[in-house]
């Protein structure tokens, strides 16, 4: 990976840091975790490189949303798409949002197969879930 990528992750600091909207995340971690996604794999970091508005929007997303590109936490990921790097977040990270905004207690989520049988309840009831696993 090129010093110019990791330059110009760590030049979005203070963009970073003045939109953070949570105490757990920090930039010092994001830019890490950032910079591992561009060595990974070459074709976002070309994307990277040739759209930098994209990448520096993807990042500084994370501090705003309050979602952690720790591959460990899965929450969220930077994505190639369309020639720019975009800032997907994954369901775990949507689950973590809704319980530390309050919107909800918990949550779950589960794979349902083809062959089970899955029946809505209600917005208050638990779904009927019969699989054999």
């Amino acid at each position: 990976m090129s010093n110019d990528l990791i330059q110009f992750v760590n030049s979005n600091e203070k963009a970073f840091n003045s939109s953070l909207t949570t105490d757990e995340i920090t930039f010092e971690k994001e830019a890490q975790f950032a910079i591992q996604a561009f060595q990974a794999n070459n074709f976002l970091h070309k994307i990277a490189i040739q759209n930098q508005d994209s990448a520096r929007a993807a990042v500084i997303n994370v501090a705003a949303i309050g979602v952690s590109l720790n591959p460990a936490s899965k929450h969220a990921y930077l994505v190639p798409r369309k020639g720019a790097v975009c800032l997907d977040i994954s369901y775990m990270g949507l689950l973590h949002l809704a319980v530390n905004s309050g919107s909800i207690f918990w949550g779950q989520s589960k794979i349902v197969h083809a062959n089970d049988k899955f029946e809505l309840q209600g917005l208050t009831k638990e779904p009927i879930h019969n699989h054999n696993p």
